[in-house]
């Protein structure tokens, strides 16, 4: 049986237009994707971009990277309310599968760009996140009978639902003509819906000098807890700054995202010297650590880098393997010596390095 093909990959353009544009990363270009049942994509908004109100397949989270945005969000349901808030750079937004939602750059000349990553286990195609779109061509009530629609939507004619539900040209994401006044954040919308990495304490054992990792969990994020998953934020330094070994061993599979800068990731599988992933990675790709594989990432001399992940997990017990806190210096240390079968010294220091 052929190994699954483990290499990082870019997206690709879904949408592109003066507005902005999304990127996706779909299971059938990348296999390992649709094996662990990830999913991930990219906007940017220009200044007056609108993406269109819609509903996804999937649970996901996005990450605003940079910029912002005023986004709406409205939960299944009858008679739900619309909550309205405002996105900065290093916020978390969790999303349901079914809630509609839209994203507005209110901004007068920076772009913001979104990474959002889900959990596609339910969706109509794993590996892939589905977008179902209110209006315009891609819109899901464009292909029902004009006549039907104006009956069931209480219109006067065929010609009036025409018009209601066929006149956006735009696919997914257009340009404003101006800017939407009407449209106003509430700071209280963002309670449970958003938090910002800021807010987010540091996890004790990062597993290297000048490595800085953060995971965002139900514990901050209460909805995680039902879409059953975590965010993890890491950022390494310049200067070849080194994250892991690390394993996840509650079977949780993660998505990786390389926002900014690039480095060198390896991911090892049972076996020994069973090596799944070496690889240059660079921003903008994204690639898999399977259930149960031991990862280790190095940033680049120059300008280090900013890693952004799913994990399959709400409370992942990640745990490193060397250091304070680690599976090594949680064991006794005769036992380490006999197992590795090196000197007292050594163990010593990849217990408290």
């Amino acid at each position: 049986m052929a190994a699954t093909d483990m290499s990082p990959k870019a997206g690709k353009p879904l949408v592109e237009n003066d507005a902005g544009s999304y990127l996706a990363w779909s299971g059938k270009d990348q296999p390992a994707v649709a094996g662990e049942k990830l999913g991930c994509g990219l906007l940017v908004l220009k200044p007056l971009g609108f993406a269109l109100p819609h509903y996804a397949d999937s649970g996901k989270f996005g990450y605003v990277l940079g910029g912002s945005a005023v986004v709406g969000v409205l939960p299944a349901g009858v008679d739900a309310r619309e909550r309205v808030v405002r996105l900065e750079a290093g916020d978390v937004i969790a999303m349901r599968a079914g809630e509609v939602t839209w994203w507005y750059n209110d901004t007068d000349g920076e772009d913001v760009t979104i990474v959002f990553m889900g959990d596609t286990a339910g969706a109509v195609s794993p590996g892939d996140i589905s977008y179902f779109v209110l209006a315009g061509p891609m819109g899901v009530l464009g292909g029902l009978d004009a006549g039907l629609l104006a009956k069931a939507s209480g219109l006067t004619s065929p010609e009036q639902a025409a018009t209601a539900f066929r006149s956006q040209p735009a696919a997914l994401l257009t340009r404003l003509n101006g800017k939407l006044h009407g449209v106003r954040p509430r700071e209280h919308d963002r309670h449970g819906l958003v938090v910002n990495a800021a807010r987010v304490p540091a996890d004790s054992n990062t597993g290297g000098a000048a490595a800085g990792t953060k995971t965002v969990t139900a514990a901050h994020l209460p909805v995680l807890a039902q879409l059953g998953f975590s965010v993890g934020l890491t950022r390494l330094d310049a200067g070849a700054a080194v994250r892991g070994p690390w394993v996840l061993r509650d079977a949780a599979a993660q998505a990786v995202y390389v926002a900014r800068g690039s480095g060198r990731v390896q991911v090892a599988g049972a076996g020994g010297a069973s090596t799944l992933l070496d690889a240059e990675v660079a921003a903008g790709s994204l690639l898999v650590v399977p259930r149960y594989g031991v990862s280790l990432a190095a940033a680049d001399d120059a300008g280090g880098m900013e890693l952004v992940s799913l994990i399959k997990s709400p409370r992942p017990a990640m745990e490193h393997f060397t250091g304070k806190g680690s599976v090594i210096g949680g064991l006794t240390p005769e036992i380490v010596q006999a197992a590795l079968n090196v000197s007292p010294e050594l163990v010593e220091q990849l217990r408290t390095k």
